[in-house]
């Protein structure tokens, strides 16, 4: 289930280029991470061919643009929690050829079938249990040969190299923080708020429930996992 509300996370009190600005600079690797995805995007689709994709958490929308810009014909279903999030979306991918979604998406059910699913920094909003069921409803919501692409805040059964990309993680945090109350709600929401399982585990548990994956990123704690529908 997800253990946070979207107050708890501050969205409604954000810009869109303040959060833009925050979520880049908070978390490690954001860029980089983003690269791998638009390769893994641009190595299993055709910008020819018209999609259906879903983004569970979109936020403010800088993945979906991504993906928005190199799959022009494609329709978007995105999900989020946060009004404000979401006005925030629709300014940045306008609405033609995509559709708001309000709500948790731990707790919706979709009607439709997807090519590719997204969840970007997002998921270590669940517990393992919740991880697990979104798991397999993003399995059953995409068509065969459809991709999970999965990017995130992951943390490593080993506990000492656990402990040491968290070091690594808060301390991108004070290099990085625009100001002390933004270090002061991402350091919060790290320590309080986020609940990061293993990439072992989420490996393990998203083939438990049909999936191949690959791990086609890690550095500290950001982790990016490709996972096809077989």
């Amino acid at each position: 289930m997800t253990n946070v509300s979207a107050s708890d996370l501050n969205y409604h009190r954000y810009s869109s280029s303040k959060y833009d600005r925050d979520i880049v600079a908070a978390i490690p690797f954001h860029r980089e991470l983003h690269e791998h995805i638009l390769a893994t995007i641009k190595a299993h689709f055709s910008p020819l061919i018209d999609y259906n994709i879903l983004d569970l958490g979109v936020g403010t929308g800088l993945t979906t643009k991504l993906i928005q810009d190199y799959l022009p014909r494609s329709h978007f279903d995105v999900i989020d929690f946060s009004a404000n999030m979401l006005e925030l979306a629709q300014q940045r991918l306008g609405t033609i050829g995509i559709d708001y979604i309000l709500g948790d998406y731990a707790n919706l059910d979709l009607p439709k079938k997807y090519n590719l699913i997204s969840s970007v920094i997002g998921l270590h909003h669940q517990d393992a249990a919740g991880k697990r069921a979104l798991f397999a409803k993003a399995y059953h919501l995409l068509k065969p040969g459809g991709l999970f692409i999965l990017g995130d805040l992951m943390t490593s059964s080993n506990l000492h190299l656990s402990a040491l990309n968290t070091a690594h993680h808060y301390h991108h945090l004070v290099e990085h923080a625009t100001d002390e109350q933004t270090l002061t709600d991402w350091a919060h929401h790290h320590l309080f708020l986020n609940q990061l399982d293993t990439v072992e585990d989420q490996q393990q548990w998203l083939i438990d429930v049909g999936f191949k994956v690959e791990l086609a990123f890690s550095h500290w704690n950001t982790v990016l996992l490709v996972c096809r529908k077989q």
